[in-house]
C-alpha cells in the first residue's frame, strides 16, 4: 500500500505509487466521504451519501460501492462489521492541511514548510453534496486562521516576502473578511507601502457598502497612520 495518496484540494484523484486509480464518482464520493470524516458506521455512510433515497436503497447502493472499490482499489477501504474507513497507510491531502492548521494554531510557530499546503485550493469543487459543503466551510474557515496567524508570525519576524503571500492568500479566500483585510494591511505597513494599505482599506471598504451596506469597523481604519488621529478626536 506504499504510495497511496488521496487528492481532495482542488479536484479529486486517487493514485498509488503516482499512477492514477479508476474511479466512478459513486466511488469517488465513498472514498472521499472517508478521507474527510474518518471511521464511520455504514448507516451513517449510506444517509449521507444518498440522503434522498429509502435506507435499505441506500445501504445497497453503499454494499455496490464498496464491492466497486474493492475490486478496482484492493487493500484502500479497510472493513469492520458495520464500520469502514481507508487504509491508515493512506495519505489525504485535507488531512494534511488540518495537521498544518494545528501546528500553527496551536504552537504559533510557523516555518516554510507550512507555505506550500496552506495555500491549497477549495475542498472539492463543484460538488454541492450537504456534507461537502460542510466539510468545505469548516476547512476554510481554519485555514483562514492559520493564514492570519502565518502572516503575522512572519511579519515580526521580518520575512515580509512570505507575510505577504499568506495574507493575500487570506484575502483572496474570503475578500469580505475584516481579519484578512487588516492582517494585508499591516504587511503592507510593515513594508513601508502606506499607500497600498490606504488602497486595500478604500477597496475593502468600497465592497463591503456595496455587499453588505457595511462599514469597516474603527479598529480597521485605525490602522491606518493618518486616519488614527481623526478617530483619536471623534
Amino acid at each position: 500500500m506504499d504510495g497511496l495518496r488521496l487528492l481532495l484540494l482542488g479536484r479529486f484523484l486517487c493514485e498509488r505509487q503516482g499512477r492514477p486509480i479508476e474511479s466512478p464518482f459513486g466511488m469517488q464520493r465513498l472514498i472521499a466521504f472517508l478521507g474527510l470524516r474518518g471511521p464511520s458506521h455504514r448507516c451513517l455512510i449510506a444517509g449521507s451519501l444518498w440522503p434522498e433515497v429509502p435506507e435499505q436503497q441506500a445501504l445497497a447502493s453503499l454494499r455496490t460501492a464498496v464491492w466497486r472499490t474493492k475490486r478496482l482499489a484492493p487493500g484502500l477501504l479497510e472493513v469492520d462489521g458495520d464500520g469502514m474507513q481507508l487504509s491508515s497507510q493512506a495519505w489525504v491531502d485535507s488531512r494534511a492541511l488540518e495537521q498544518a492548521v494545528s501546528r500553527v494554531l496551536d504552537s504559533r510557530q510557523v516555518d516554510e514548510s507550512v507555505v506550500g499546503i496552506l495555500c491549497q485550493p477549495e475542498l472539492l469543487p463543484g460538488w454541492y453534496d450537504d456534507w461537502v459543503v460542510f466539510e468545505r466551510e469548516r476547512l476554510n474557515q481554519l485555514r483562514l486562521h492559520a493564514l492570519e496567524v502565518a502572516a503575522q508570525r512572519f511579519t515580526e519576524r521580518q520575512r515580509l516576502d512570505l507575510a505577504l503571500r499568506f495574507a493575500l492568500e487570506a484575502v483572496r479566500t474570503e475578500p469580505l473578511r475584516e481579519t484578512a483585510n487588516a492582517v494585508l494591511m499591516s504587511v503592507y505597513l510593515a513594508e513601508g507601502n502606506v499607500s497600498d494599505a490606504i488602497h486595500q482599506y478604500e477597496m475593502f471598504r468600497a465592497l463591503l457598502r456595496r455587499e453588505l451596506g457595511l462599514e469597516p469597523s474603527r479598529r480597521l481604519a485605525g490602522l491606518l497612520p493618518e486616519r488614527r488621529a481623526t478617530l483619536t478626536r471623534t
